[in-house]
């Protein structure tokens, strides 16, 4: 697309006079209310175990939600490592209990970078309290992070 393109795409002529569509304001849906996406909480993850640390969030994309890590996440590598939802704090989680009333919601995709995860459609997130680093197959806790 050449220059001018590119600026008559951004530009909206109206009635009252000339409107600029920023990023966000194209990202709103029909109604013009709600964005793409919405972050619902953000944190970092705390080390148990073994190395374990970067940025998460929790994002909304329309009706599925995400468990998002962030450039800058790194881990020690393992063997089954798995990312869990679960209703205990990392604080008071063990390897030996990480997996006791928790969601598995997928296989660790890097031990660097960014990566997601979408939480199972009828999982309620209020129900979990953190997100868990955890090797199933020897019940070791790489750490995690507190939804809340």
């Amino acid at each position: 697309m050449s220059r001018f393109t590119h600026i008559a795409a951004a530009i909206a002529v109206s009635v009252t006079g000339v409107s600029v569509f920023t990023p966000s304001a194209l990202a709103q849906n029909a109604t013009g209310l709600e964005s793409v996406e919405q972050e619902l909480s953000s944190g970092s993850f705390i080390k148990k175990k073994k190395k374990l640390k970067g940025a998460w969030e929790v994002v909304r994309r329309g009706d599925k939600i995400f468990i998002v890590f962030g450039d800058d996440f790194r881990a020690a590598n393992g063997p089954d490592l798995k990312i869990f939802l679960s209703p205990q704090t990392v604080s008071e989680v063990t390897g030996k209990t990480a997996i006791n009333g928790s969601v598995n919601i997928g296989e660790l995709k890097a031990t660097k970078g960014s990566q997601e995860y979408e939480v199972p459609a009828g999982i309620s997130l209020s129900d979990y309290s953190s997100v868990l680093v955890h090797c199933e197959a020897y019940s070791v806790l790489w750490g995690g992070g507190d939804l809340n």
